[in-house]
């Protein structure tokens, strides 16, 4: 069982950014391990930082859950997003190699 940081955040692009250009910012919700959301928090700034995403704000609340329950969690969350995010499988894999996960981005121009 691993524990799972939920940390939101308010992006806009860089000129490096793997947002399209038409778009200048979005909110999105990191997913990330760490000893504790200070630290899953740092991973999730430096992931937005390497794909040329600025963070203008941490959002709050930030969340907890367990790995385990990632199918569960976008299902009620994003039910029309299901086919385009990780599936369990890879996303456990993720949280065991310390990556940070994107969830869907709520774009705006």
């Amino acid at each position: 069982m691993t524990k799972v940081f939920i940390i939101p955040f308010h992006v806009t692009r860089t000129e490096q950014s793997i947002m399209p250009p038409d778009i200048s910012g979005a909110y999105v919700s990191c997913y990330s391990v760490g000893q504790n959301y200070i630290e899953a928090t740092e991973k999730s700034l430096k992931k937005l930082s390497q794909d040329g995403l600025h963070p203008q704000e941490i959002l709050q609340p930030i969340h907890e859950m367990i790995s385990e329950d990632w199918t569960k969690h976008i299902s009620e969350m994003w039910p029309d997003h299901v086919a385009s995010l990780l599936t369990q499988s890879e996303f456990e894999d993720a949280m065991v190699n310390a990556r940070v996960v994107y969830g869907p981005f709520g774009s705006y121009a």
